[in-house]
């Protein structure tokens, strides 16, 4: 090696090492992840969950905004997160949750909110599109965006309700319609052989 691509070496390991710290600082992250139903039924309530953790300490100024679909209505309690939130905004499709902190490394935050599908909703995907941010001590803004599910598919119409009840009637008016086609069979058959 020459002289020079020694001192290269040296001055770019040198550099590695005293920045190391602030890299694994800026590697610290809440990881914010959002967790949804695979599919749901047109006139369903279901929940939705985001869940995210402290990366440091002095964690605070927390804010979490997460996007339903358009025409999707949202209802929101503080009580259902943990550590309950300090403020939550629910405007139509749009759910707002604050806490203040500060907060210690490694505290784990659960934010859970409810969602109405439209009855009149059609059958398709639909996407949901959300940030955390935060301040660790005073300096912040930072900004993440939630990951994990982030799309629920309507695979139909006419729910009655809560998360697992849905389905409507459509289901009963097909198992009608089945059993009096089998019933004219039958009829007809019988007729047949006298």
């Amino acid at each position: 090696m020459t002289p020079r691509s020694i001192l290269f070496v040296s001055i770019v390991a040198l550099l590695a090492v005293a920045l190391m710290p602030l890299g694994m600082a800026l590697a610290q992250e809440a990881n914010p992840s959002r967790v949804l139903p695979d599919t749901v039924q047109g006139g369903e309530t279901f929940d939705v969950t985001v869940n995210f953790t402290s990366p440091v300490d002095n964690f605070n100024a927390i804010g979490l905004t997460d996007l339903c679909p358009d025409g999707w209505d949202v209802i929101l309690d503080k009580a259902w997160c943990t550590p309950n939130a300090e403020f939550v905004k629910a405007t139509g499709n749009e759910a707002e949750f604050l806490w203040y902190g500060p907060y210690e490394r490694g505290t784990a935050f659960s934010a859970l909110y409810k969602v109405t599908v439209p009855d009149d909703a059609e059958m398709a995907t639909y996407a949901f599109d959300g940030s955390v941010e935060y301040y660790t001590g005073s300096e912040g803004p930072y900004s993440e965006n939630i990951t994990g599910s982030s799309q629920v598919e309507v695979a139909g119409e006419g729910g009655t309700g809560e998360s697992g009840t849905g389905g409507g009637v459509w289901w009963i008016v097909g198992i009608v319609v089945g059993i009096a086609v089998i019933v004219a069979a039958v009829l007809l058959v019988r007729r047949r052989r006298t």
